[in-house]
């Protein structure tokens, strides 16, 4: 495990490096990132490159301990690339061009701005192939960020390419759009523009367009992070590549194709100040089904304008433990002190402005210490699962491009079910469509409003040989262009749900019905009903209510030797914590009993060895039980020597690293 901090030398003046180098060391980091928004530094003219700072950093830093990562700084482009080509710049839906300033004020089509973060990018790598301070490279920053979808006239005409490597006729394409509707069949490649706002905004665009052009984006963005990520593997094959995600807060490009081209994944954590955020961790681990890096994590409040809450005593070392028990090997943290100029000036650090070591220090400190002691004991392990839940950005563009109702939004299912089952100690990994399915008991397919034939034949095949699946509303409406499928709902998957929707009523969030279970129990629901027909199905629950009452709303149906649930309704919270004690008990998966609320439950196994990580994400003390005989691994000298049973108590924001005897 490592422990690291993002460091900015160029803010500060040098003689202050070797005190901070010896802060850190003493806090016990081992790696920090620099460089990642120090374009006009490095480059401080046009070929005119100064990596002479950048070298006496790294050196001052390698003399206490510390590696470096390095970042590309193409997330800032200086101010004499603009002067020189003012159409770097993106433009935004109004047609209106963006200025210099803050971040991210590139567009990825243009050819200028790809030419120089191509040769920046050489040149850095190129220098630090040799130095062994130097372990590997985060492309970029946070992409995605910010104005990702630009709609210039480059752009444009990237995107008509895009569309031509696709489709190959404007016939396939006119049809597969169903542009006879408002007349907007193209006679020419030429007439498709890049969705700029119309009279009735940009969303009244034709839906299979704008999701075509939300992939264009996503597929520009993922070849501009490869072209990065292959000079570096070209020049530095033994130095990784990584890059920031932001967990489940962008949805500018589809991470899982990006994953392919990092070694590991990276993301910045950001947490509320109350709440949990397993379920982003979940997210990143399952893009490659591996370990991950938390490249940025909190340490201070935050905001550019206004400030977020401090953290609370015990806070930032629960959310540094929380990381580590959901598969992250290394945590670093954002920043190492708080910067005097500039927009994220109250974008706190660890250290405030005045650089004097307090709290927050202190208790990064202590972690420091436990991560020395822990990690003979971490290395090698990982997180394992029986449950998964997909998570799809194509479901996310479609469903962001035309809302169904107030209050659904494609990942509703999705949250519901991964906090029942983090609720009842159940862990769960989020995949994408294309994982194999077969590795788990149970797969979760939240609202696949878009569904092709392959996709459905995946998931009848992962059902008929055993699987169960549950799927939800909103299931099968369209085909993978945007394009309305002429079946009954569910679709595609209506055969092996064994239902079809005959109708639905989007009551949204200010509406409420009701369902009775086949025992009788009663649970409200909102914001949408399906209505179901039979054709095979068992009813699991009915509506108690509206002119639907008595009709199915919950069904089970079985395929194969599997099982397909289909969910038509948003019951309350109530009932996913009941069918998750359902499946709990009929799949046989390992839960956790008697978990108190507000405590997270997460295993990181190896094939000699497992250790059980509770985590106490409230501000009030808890006491967890224990199921069978452990050794605490955190503690005093020789307290894994101890065997601990019954019970454990965590203060607030208390952590418990447990190894199973």
């Amino acid at each position: 495990m490592r422990l690291g901090v993002d460091y900015y030398p160029e803010h500060w003046h040098e003689d202050r490096w070797k005190i901070d180098a010896k802060l850190m060391r003493d806090a016990g980091f081992s790696v920090v990132r620099l460089a990642e928004f120090a374009w006009s530094r490095l480059e401080p003219s046009e070929e005119v490159y100064d990596f002479s700072w950048l070298d006496r950093a790294i050196d001052t830093l390698d003399d206490a301990g510390i590696k470096t990562v390095l970042g590309t700084p193409t997330a800032a482009p200086p101010a004499w690339m603009i002067e020189r080509y003012p159409d770097i710049l993106p433009v935004d839906v109004q047609g209106v061009q963006q200025g210099f300033g803050a971040r991210l004020h590139r567009c990825f089509s243009n050819p200028h701005y790809r030419e120089y973060a191509r040769a920046v990018t050489v040149a850095m790598v190129d220098h630090y192939k040799g130095w062994p301070q130097v372990i590997g490279w985060q492309t970029d920053n946070e992409l995605g960020e910010g104005p990702a979808r630009c709609v210039c006239d480059t752009c444009a005409e990237r995107f008509r390419q895009w569309l031509k490597r696709k489709y190959g006729t404007l016939d396939t394409l006119n049809a597969q759009w169903g542009a006879y509707f408002w007349s907007q069949e193209y006679r020419a490649w030429h007439q498709i523009p890049a969705p700029r706002q119309t009279p009735y905004g940009q969303v009244y665009h034709n839906p299979s367009l704008l999701l075509d052009y939300w992939r264009f984006v996503s597929d520009l963005i993922v070849e501009f992070h490869r072209e990065q990520a292959r000079i570096v593997k070209a020049i530095a094959p033994h130095q990784f590549v990584t890059h920031n995600m932001m967990g489940l807060h962008c949805h500018s490009y589809d991470h899982f194709a990006f994953g392919a081209e990092v070694d590991f994944v990276s993301w910045d954590n950001y947490p509320p100040p109350t709440g949990s955020v397993a379920m982003a961790h979940d997210l990143m681990r399952g893009i490659k089904g591996a370990n991950f890096w938390v490249m940025e994590e909190k340490s201070g409040p935050t905001g550019a304008l206004k400030m977020s809450p401090t953290p609370r005593p015990g806070q930032i070392r629960m959310w540094t433990w929380q990381a580590v028990a959901r598969g992250a090997d290394a945590v670093v943290y954002f920043r190492w002190r708080s910067c005097r100029g500039g927009a994220e000036q109250f974008w706190h650090g660890i250290l405030n402005h005045d650089a004097v070591p307090r709290r927050r220090y202190r208790e990064i400190k202590e972690v420091g210490a436990e991560f020395e002691q822990l990690s003979p004991a971490v290395a090698g392990t990982t997180v394992e699962n029986d449950v998964a839940i997909v998570y799809s950005y194509d479901q996310v563009w479609a469903h962001n491009i035309q809302p169904q109702t107030d209050g659904l939004t494609y990942w509703l299912h999705g949250e519901k079910f991964h906090s029942a089952f983090s609720r009842a100690g159940v862990g769960v990994d989020i995949i994408g469509l294309s994982a194999d399915f077969s590795k788990y008991k149970l797969v979760i397919f939240p609202s696949l409003f878009l569904l092709d034939e392959k996709i459905a034949n995946r998931i009848v095949g992962y059902i008929k040989n055993g699987g169960w699946a549950l799927l939800t509303a909103r299931t099968g409406v369209k085909n993978w262009n945007n394009l309305a499928w002429d079946k009954p709902l569910p679709g595609l998957l209506a055969e092996c749900a064994g239902i079809e929707i005959d109708e639905y009523d989007a009551i949204s969030n200010r509406g409420q019905n009701g369902v009775r279970t086949a025992d009788g129990k009663e649970y409200s629901v909102t914001i949408w009903c399906d209505i179901i027909d039979l054709k095979g199905a068992e009813p699991l629950a009915r509506y108690t209510g509206d002119f639907y009452k008595d009709r199915p709303a919950i069904t089970v149906n079985q395929c194969g030797s599997g099982r397909a649930y289909y969910l038509g309704t948003v019951p309350e919270d109530a009932w996913y914590r009941d069918m998750v004690q359902i499946y709990v008990k009929e799949l046989s998966l390992a839960d956790y009993p008697g978990l108190p609320e507000g405590v997270e439950a997460s295993w990181r196994v190896a094939p000699d060895k497992k250790l059980l990580f509770l985590v106490n994400i409230t501000g009030e003390e808890r006491c967890a039980p224990l199921h069978g005989k452990f050794r605490n691994l955190l503690g005093e000298p020789g307290a894994s020597e101890k065997p601990v049973t019954g019970q454990v108590t965590m203060p607030s924001y208390g952590v418990r690293v447990l190894l199973k005897a």
